[in-house]
Order: C-alpha cells, then sequence, then structure tokens
C-alpha cells in the first residue's frame, strides 16, 4: 500500500464533512423521535450520572460523567440520556480521515471515514448509550496522534500529550484500552522505525498525562474493594466451564454483523496478502505493520477468551478503527475500490432501515418478526409504572433484578417511591446490590419483586409471603416480560433487628 495515488478530486473534501454531519443530524432525529425506552445498562449509567464518582461498580466512570453532560442541559429524556453517542462516533469517523489522509491519501480519508459511520455495529452504537462510543473516539485519537508521532521528523510536545491524554480518557471510558497500550508495546518490538520514533523522552510526558488521568479511578477502586476490577475479571467468567469452541465460532460470526459483511471478508483477504510483507523493514510499510498490530490485539485477545469461555460480539470493537483504515487503503491500492463502495453501500442500507425502524413505532419491527432485537429497550416504562402503582402502603419496593431496578429508579425518578435491592445468592453481583440493599433496620414491609414466580429463594429470610401476581407487558410478536409480585414482612435473616425492636 503506497502513499502515493492519483490526486483526488477535491469536491469529495468538504462532501464527507457534509454527509458525516448530515447522517448525525439524521440519527439525532431517530433518537427523539423514538418510541424506545432506556435498556437495562442505559438506566444503570444515568443512574450513576446522578451522583458523579471516578468510579462506579461495573465501569469506569467516563459514561456517567458524558450523560451528566447531555442531562444537565437537555433533561433526563431518553434522547438525552443517548445523545452523545452520534458525537462520539462522528468523532471516531473525523479522526480515521485525518489519520488515513496523513497515511495514504485524500480517497482513502474520505472512504475511510464514511465506511465508520455506516458500519452496522456503528449504526447501533449510535442509538444507545454504552461505553463503546467513547472508548472507541479516544482509541482513534489515540491512533492519530501517535500517527502523528511516527510520521513527523520532528513532532511537536502537544502530540506526545495528546496521546497521553487519549490513552488516559480511554482507560476511564473502558478497560479495554488496555489493549491498546498492548499493540503500542507490539510496535516498539517489532518495528524499528516506531521503536526509534517513541522511544524518547517526550513519552515519559505521555505516561505522566495518561497515569494522572487514571490514578483517580485507581483510588477509587483501591477505596471500594476494587469492585470495578473484579466485576470486570468476572465477566471472563473463567471459573465456568472452559474452552468452547462454539462460543468462539459465535464471536467470528459475530464480527460479521458489527462491520458487515465485506470488510471482513476484504480483512482476511489483505491479512493473507500482507504475511509475505511481515518481516520487510520498508519504513513505508511500517503504518501498515502497525494497523495490522491495533487490528489483531483486540481480536486475537478477544478470540482467545471466547474460545475459553465466552465474548460478546462487540469486545473486539477497538480493532475496527484499525481495520477499517486497513481495507479501503488495501482495496484501493489494488485497483478494488468498488469493493470497498459495494461494502458501503449494503451498511447504508442497513443503516436507512435501522433509523425508519427506530424512530416509528415498533409495530415495523413486529410485522417483519424482529421483535426479539428491540425487547432489551420495549416495555420498562409500562413494567415499572405498573409495579410502582402496586407499592402504597409499602416501606420500599424490593427488587432481586437488575434490569427492573434500573428502570424503575430511572422512570419513577419523580415519585418518593423507595427502591432497593436484595442479594438473593450471598454474593453481590452489581451496583444496586452493593449499594441499595435493602435495610432490614429501616424497611419492614416490603413490595418483593422477582422474575421467578415462587419467593423460594427469599423464603428463608422472611416470616410472612403473601403472593400479589403478576406484572406482564407485551414486547410484541406475542413475547411478553412478567415479573411477579409478592407482599413480604417479618425479616429473620442476617442483620435483623432485634425481635423486640421489629415491628413485624
Amino acid at each position: 500500500m503506497s502513499s502515493s495515488s492519483k490526486p483526488f478530486a477535491p469536491g469529495l473534501l468538504s462532501s464527507f464533512w457534509t454527509i458525516a454531519v448530515l447522517l448525525t443530524a439524521i440519527r439525532l432525529g431517530a433518537l427523539m423521535a423514538s418510541p424506545s425506552t432506556l435498556g437495562p445498562d442505559e438506566s444503570q449509567y444515568w443512574f450513576w450520572s446522578q451522583e458523579l464518582a471516578f468510579g462506579y461498580f461495573s465501569k469506569p466512570p467516563m459514561i456517567a460523567w458524558v450523560i451528566a453532560a447531555t442531562t444537565s442541559i437537555f433533561g433526563n429524556a431518553e434522547w438525552a440520556v443517548r445523545l452523545s453517542a452520534p458525537f462520539f462516533h462522528l468523532g471516531v469517523g473525523a479522526f480515521l480521515y485525518l489519520t488515513a489522509q496523513r497515511l495514504f491519501n485524500q480517497r482513502a480519508a474520505y472512504w475511510s471515514g464514511l465506511a465508520w459511520l455506516t458500519i452496522p455495529g456503528v449504526t447501533l452504537s449510535s442509538f444507545l448509550m454504552t461505553t463503546d462510543a467513547p472508548l472507541l473516539f479516544f482509541w482513534s485519537a489515540g491512533l492519530f496522534f501517535l500517527f502523528r508521532i511516527t510520521e513527523k521528523d520532528n513532532p511537536q510536545r502537544f502530540d506526545f500529550v495528546a496521546l497521553g491524554a487519549a490513552i488516559g480518557l480511554g482507560f476511564l471510558s473502558k478497560y479495554a484500552m488496555i489493549y491498546f497500550i498492548i499493540a503500542l508495546g507490539g510496535t516498539v518490538l517489532f518495528i524499528p522505525s516506531f521503536r526509534l520514533a517513541l522511544l524518547r523522552k517526550e513519552m515519559l510526558l505521555t505516561a505522566v498525562i495518561a497515569l494522572a488521568l487514571i490514578l483517580p479511578n485507581i483510588l477509587w477502586n483501591a477505596a471500594n474493594d476494587f469492585q470495578t476490577l473484579s466485576h470486570t475479571a468476572a465477566n471472563a467468567n473463567w471459573g465456568a466451564t472452559l474452552f468452547k469452541p462454539a462460543a468462539l465460532l459465535k464471536f467470528i460470526a459475530g464480527q460479521f454483523a458489527v462491520i458487515g459483511p465485506v470488510f471482513v471478508v476484504a480483512f482476511i483477504w489483505a491479512a493473507i496478502h500482507h504475511r509475505r510483507n511481515l518481516h520487510t523493514l520498508n519504513p513505508q510499510l511500517s503504518k501498515i505493520h502497525a494497523l495490522f498490530l491495533f487490528a489483531l490485539t483486540p481480536l486475537l485477545i478477544v478470540s482467545i477468551q471466547a474460545f475459553i469461555s465466552r465474548a460478546h460480539a462487540n469486545w473486539a470493537a477497538t480493532a475496527y478503527p484499525a481495520v477499517i483504515l486497513l481495507v479501503i487503503a488495501w482495496l484501493y491500492e489494488h485497483k478494488s475500490g468498488w469493493i470497498a463502495k459495494t461494502g458501503i453501500a449494503i451498511n447504508a442500507v442497513f443503516a436507512a432501515l435501522f433509523i425508519i425502524i427506530v424512530s416509528t413505532e415498533f409495530s415495523v419491527v413486529d410485522r417483519s418478526g424482529l421483535s426479539i432485537m428491540t425487547r432489551d429497550i420495549r416495555g420498562w416504562k409500562e413494567q415499572s409504572h405498573a409495579v410502582a402503582s402496586m407499592a402504597d402502603g409499602y416501606d420500599a419496593v424490593m427488587i432481586d433484578d437488575r434490569d427492573l431496578m434500573g428502570a424503575m429508579l430511572y422512570y419513577e425518578r419523580g415519585s418518593n417511591l423507595k427502591i432497593v435491592a436484595i442479594d438473593p445468592n450471598a454474593s453481590i453481583s452489581h451496583h444496586y446490590e452493593a449499594f441499595m440493599a435493602f435495610d432490614p433496620k429501616i424497611q419492614s414491609r416490603m413490595l418483593f419483586v422477582t422474575t421467578r414466580d415462587d419467593a423460594a429463594h427469599v423464603d428463608y429470610r422472611f416470616r410472612h409471603i403473601t403472593p400479589l401476581g403478576p406484572v406482564t407487558v407485551s414486547l410484541g410478536s406475542g413475547q411478553k416480560r412478567t415479573y411477579h409480585l409478592f407482599d413480604v414482612s417479618g425479616y429473620f435473616g442476617p442483620g435483623a433487628p432485634e425481635r423486640g425492636n421489629n415491628p413485624s
């Protein structure tokens, strides 16, 4: 992949920015028009944003900070919670455009930026508030400033500061930023030109900036029994049955859905073709070697995790900024730009259909038989209100399910309803169990809400348990979500008040 090519039509330089801004505006309109409710994770992130800290039970703090910023300006509507997501991806597209412009040419810049904005994973991630959006923004910023350092004879101190800031802020978004450090180390070990550019005193400034940004989260974890790190390790699930080839195949198949089948096949094709150049020290190939390191490091690590235990398709999302840069440049270098355009066109059709579906009533989804794909973002408001309507006369609503807990905290935020969590298995597994647990010294009569149709998992703690029936909402196409309600009192489990002081 050489950096030389025919000059690109200057009109398309402005076209990328026009298309990028227009697509982002359309996505914002879809957010505001959508009837969807917040999903369980989004509700939890919103709840975190109500009390800012340097860390939370299962994630570093960036997502809560971002939600706090948007909701403080625009209120707590669902679209305001999600507002930053499309802007983060607009930023990723911009950084990829600028990076490809520096490494290759104007044509590669235009199509790289456009490719990013249309891949299925970004289409979905632009509509949901997840930790991937800020992570990918800072990851792509890190790539941009890394190549500014390695491609310039005399990089400025600002470039090293910016690289450190991108790494530090990436860590505050999601701990998967560790893959960036691993890949960066790989470039120093295996690529002489990168070793020469990076082993200099200015990199100490990069390290200091990154560590200074990460340190508050480390100290928060230390003060809270390293809960976030423990939860991250628990997500790896290495305590379960190990070595699952089926899980690996599922993860690999998921990658076709994340960036589209055309780009996956093109990346494999480019990687096989590039194999013959692995030991070539040509400086022109150094940037390609580096991009492969940044693409393959997350893919290989998460593939190993998938084989050992499990992995969600998005766990390797950080591979794809480099994948897009590689694929677009490689296809145009080999006079196969039509393949890139075909991949973008296919992904753009999906993006258009997705925007139409999420910005209208779910009847379109239901008629298409795809209701299962939207079950996590519908029905929570109705279910929350139905439970709340039964809560009169109780000291609190006690919930054993993280998903409903988050929904009720969000959708009942204007009420005085007390909502608490109970740990049914004596093992704290989420934020609410850790910080919003049922307190028997304060609460005696509870409206207990559970996914189970019995209260067997708490009957060893309460003397009086009366079934009140189910609360069910329709999720389309015959799907339902049901919770079961119980009137419970007379707690006598661990931490129970003295019998004489217990009103029950």
